[in-house]
């Protein structure tokens, strides 16, 4: 999410400048984080720019053609499942049938407090979480839907119009929890999203392939995600003046030739889809040199 507007205009102008690129640079989707305020710690003066997740997504579906949209990842506490799903509903009309649906249990807990929202314990947000999967795919699947669980019940709910894709958009759950998440994931979900080094990734598949395993699933259903930060430059010198500028830089930075040769590592533990986050969030010359280089180098993978 941009910081500051720049010279795109306001905030929104500069996001949507930095999503043509990314459909121009022939990436396949864009992603918007479901918070709603952070806070500078060290600076509370500082303003930090947050854009609501769908609305802006919304936005997003009318200024593109082709490239996927989604969240990463919804926090299912903040809303209520149905509505979550009719929101997703209409976010698949209005992009033609492009969305993907992130799900997760949340975690950001200041936002709950400062929100006036209660925050529940990790069991209490994971059992959450493994409901509003149920009640999201049966609201686009079902006509009327209903569900009856602990923290939510649905009674005779029509969701119309109904998403264009069929049989519903593709469900992805994010988080690398081994005994909940990517079991939930083995149960219920279309794709995955899990962070880490490459080993760790390949162990984390490794967890998921044994919960799919012992549900009876084929693991080769799902679509293995993995998310990473990006600080891509032409050359070295140019490299080095970013990395100058983000001093805690931890993801994986380097020329497109070091960016391709590590996104590699992630393909050969059988990550099949990169999430990624730039350094510089508004960095539209940086989004053009992965289309130009990274996602023409890894095509055929």
């Amino acid at each position: 999410m941009p910081t500051h507007p720049s010279e795109h205009g306001n905030h929104a102008d500069t996001l949507l400048a930095v999503v043509r690129a990314c459909e121009e640079a022939g990436l396949d989707s864009v992603w918007m984080a479901d918070h709603f305020m952070f806070s500078d710690e060290e600076n509370p003066e500082r303003e930090v720019p947050i854009l609501e997740c769908f609305a802006t997504l919304g936005a997003i579906a009318a200024v593109t053609d082709r490239i996927r949209i989604g969240q990463l990842v919804v926090g299912v506490p903040y809303r209520n499942p149905a509505l979550l799903a009719k929101t997703c509903a209409t976010l698949d009309v209005i992009s033609h049938g492009r969305t993907i649906v992130g799900l997760g249990a949340a975690w950001h807990e200041p936002e709950f407090n400062a929100y006036g929202w209660s925050f529940p314990l990790v069991r209490e947000r994971m059992e959450m979480l493994e409901e509003a999967v149920q009640v999201v795919d049966r609201m686009l699947t079902q006509r009327p839907a209903s569900f009856d669980g602990k923290h939510y019940t649905v009674s005779g709910a029509y969701n119309d119009p109904r998403p264009v894709q069929h049989p519903r958009p593709p469900i992805l759950i994010g988080g690398s929890g081994e005994r909940v998440t990517l079991r939930l994931v083995a149960t219920r979900a279309d794709m995955c999203n899990v962070s880490g080094s490459p080993g760790e990734v390949e162990r984390l598949f490794g967890v998921l392939a044994g919960h799919c395993q012992a549900v009876g699933r084929p693991f080769g259903e799902i679509t293995r995600c993995n998310h990473v930060s990006i600080l891509i430059a032409n050359d070295e010198t140019e490299l080095a003046a970013k990395a100058r500028r983000h001093p805690e830089f931890g993801g994986i930075a380097g020329t497109p030739e070091t960016v391709v040769a590590r996104l590699r590592e992630y393909a050969a533990v059988g990550s099949q889809y990169v999430t990624f986050t730039l350094a510089d969030s508004d960095d539209v010359e940086a989004v053009l040199l992965i289309g130009e280089t990274v996602v023409p180098a890894l095509a055929d993978m």
